[in-house]
C-alpha cells in the first residue's frame, strides 16, 4: 500500500503502478507525480490549443483596434490640417478685403477732395 492505495512498485522502471477504474495509473517514484495517460495528454493538448487560438484571436482583435485608432488619428490630423488651411485662406481673404477697403476709402477721399476743388471750396 502506498498513500492508502494498492500499488505495485517497479524498481526497474522507477514507477508505482495501480488500478484506477479501468485504467492502469503510473506514478513516477522520483517526483511523486502521476504520468498522464493518452486521453489526459490529448485533453491538455486540446486545452492548450484552444488557449493559444483564443490568445491569437485577442491579439488579432487588439491589432485591428490599434489599426482603427491609428486610422482615426490620421483622419483627425487630416481634418485639422484642412481646418488650418481654411483658416489661413480666410485670413488671407480678410487681409485682401481690408487692403481693398483701404484703397477704396483712399480713392473716395481723393475724389471728394477733387470734387471740392472743382467746386471752388476749401480742401481738407
Amino acid at each position: 500500500l502506498v498513500d492508502g492505495r494498492r500499488m505495485i512498485r517497479s524498481e526497474v522502471l522507477g514507477l508505482d503502478v495501480r488500478v484506477d477504474g479501468e485504467l492502469l495509473r503510473f506514478r513516477d517514484v522520483a517526483t511523486g507525480r502521476d504520468i498522464q495517460h493518452r486521453g489526459e495528454v490529448e485533453a491538455d493538448k486540446e486545452r492548450a490549443q484552444a488557449a493559444t487560438e483564443h490568445a491569437q484571436a485577442q491579439l488579432r482583435q487588439q491589432a485591428a483596434q490599434r489599426k482603427n485608432a491609428e486610422t482615426r488619428a490620421k483622419q483627425e490630423a487630416a481634418r485639422a490640417e484642412q481646418e488650418a488651411a481654411r483658416a489661413k485662406q480666410e485670413a488671407a481673404r480678410a487681409e485682401q478685403e481690408a487692403a481693398l477697403r483701404s484703397a477704396a476709402e483712399a480713392r473716395v477721399a481723393e475724389l471728394e477732395a477733387a470734387l471740392r476743388l472743382s467746386r471752388g471750396g476749401p480742401s481738407r
